[in-house]
């Protein structure tokens, strides 16, 4: 059995009243099956936070709950699955904007070879604490995908890179009123447990996601 990879990925994102009905990461060329795409969406209104849709008809379903920041309690952050995804040339993965100037990021990854989401896991870590992932497990080989959502203010040209072997695959850290992000990945071979930890400028906190795919016979 062929270990879970990275596959298609991308990124968008809409600053603060930059008027849009949806904002979609379009594209992707993703395999016919055998695939899960995660969806990981920031928005400034949390409330109006609604699954993403695609051009192949696959059904998102949200991992865990959705988490306001604490700095901005209006602000969050919500991470979508799509398990056994059917994958086409050029799949567009979009999210409604109820509230057509919200700024809001949009990260989607397909992990080829995927079909089960062992775990999942989410943390807040404040300015001035290590920006330490909550730990996730495997059975056997996995990919990891992480998700650093930084919660500075607007001002300045932002940075965030990951250790223990994860690789920077899509980010927006520029100034402006927008939602940042940085996504990650690791490819494990081995059961385990395993976080990461970033480095970001400027001093700020930021939520962290941390999720493993496997196999789904794995």
């Amino acid at each position: 059995m062929a270990a879970p990879a990275l596959g298609a990925h991308g990124l968008s994102f809409h600053r603060f009243g930059e008027s849009q009905p949806s904002l979609s990461v379009a594209g992707l060329s993703t395999r016919a099956s055998a695939s899960t795409v995660l969806a990981c969406v920031g928005r400034g209104l949390l409330s109006a936070d609604v699954p993403p849709t695609d051009s192949a008809g696959n059904v998102y379903t949200r991992l865990g709950a959705s988490h306001v920041y604490t700095l901005w309690p209006t602000s969050g952050t919500t991470l979508y699955a799509c398990v056994q995804a059917r994958g086409i040339d050029g799949l567009g993965v979009a999210v409604a904007k109820p509230d057509p100037g919200d700024e809001v990021t949009l990260s989607v990854v397909e992990i080829a070879n995927g079909g089960l989401v062992r775990d999942v896991q989410w943390k807040e870590v404040l300015a001035g604490q290590p920006l330490t992932s909550a730990s996730v497990s495997t059975t056997g080989p996995a990919l990891l995908v992480a998700w650093w959502w930084g919660d500075s203010g607007v001002y300045e040209e932002k940075t965030a890179v990951p250790d223990n072997g994860f690789t920077v695959i899509d980010t927006v850290l520029a100034s402006g009123a927008l939602v940042q992000c940085a996504v990650a990945v690791r490819q494990v071979e081995a059961a385990g447990s395993y976080n990461v930890t970033w480095t970001s400028t400027p001093l700020q906190g930021a939520q962290l996601w941390l999720a493993a795919v496997q196999a789904a016979a794995s």
